[in-house]
């Protein structure tokens, strides 16, 4: 049945006037598998958040490197969670997910009491992390990547796995780092140089690097398609 889909999804590719592709990492993938080029728009990143809700009315955590994700195993939090039980930096993770008992478990065995789960955190809350958080960490691949974007939004460096949308999105050494491979020493690495790093990072820079990925700019460039298609 497979072999049936491939020579489907084979056929109604060729029906496809224009492909589009969310970056260049997605656009390589296209190119690979059905020989065709396609034009690069990214995402757009909602920057236009409202102000950060009183301050009493949430954790006050300061200093803390901050992840906001699906808690799914192709996402490496594990990789976080054991590099910063060595780093005994603290670590904010907000998101909910199948794994997350799992990595609760871990997190407990290796005595990480500088670890905090925060589970679910709704749109409106989001900010008040951003805004407090030290860096922002994503330690996954992703075909674009998001939360980046936001945490930018906010003037904070991202540290993030060398792999995918983050390669288009980061600029090492000016709006945050990378690490190469997926594994806790590669991350606790990048930790270390992002700290060093830290203070020739320029807050109002990492914005304007947010700002390339707008909502008013993608519209604009998905009207300029379908124009000119």
């Amino acid at each position: 049945s497979q072999h049936f889909l491939r020579i489907w999804d084979r056929q109604a590719s060729d029906r496809v006037d224009e492909f589009v592709a969310i970056s260049q990492h997605v656009a390589d993938r296209i190119k690979k598998y059905y020989r065709r080029e396609a034009k690069i728009i990214y995402p757009p990143v909602s920057l236009a958040w409202g102000p950060c809700l009183p301050a009493g009315r949430l954790p006050q955590l300061t200093n803390y490197y901050l992840i906001v994700s699906r808690l799914y195993p192709n996402k490496n939090i594990d990789l976080a969670i054991e590099a910063f039980a060595k780093l005994r930096l603290p670590l904010v993770i907000i998101g909910a997910g199948p794994e997350l008992k799992k990595l609760q478990a871990t997190s407990y065995k290796l005595q990480a009491k500088n670890i905090k789960f925060l589970g679910f955190v709704p749109d409106e809350e989001l900010p008040h992390y951003y805004q407090n958080c030290k860096a922002f960490l994503m330690p996954q691949e992703e075909d674009f990547g998001i939360t980046p974007i936001e945490a930018m939004s906010f003037g904070k460096p991202v540290l993030a796995l060398r792999k995918g949308g983050a390669c288009e999105t980061v600029i090492e050494g000016v709006t945050g780092e990378f690490f190469d491979d997926p594994i806790s020493e590669g991350l606790a690495d990048g930790v270390r140089r992002l700290n060093e790093n830290y203070t020739n990072y320029d807050g109002e820079k990492i914005k304007q690097q947010a700002r390339k990925f707008s909502t008013k700019r993608f519209k604009n460039e998905i009207l300029k398609l379908v124009y000119n298609s």
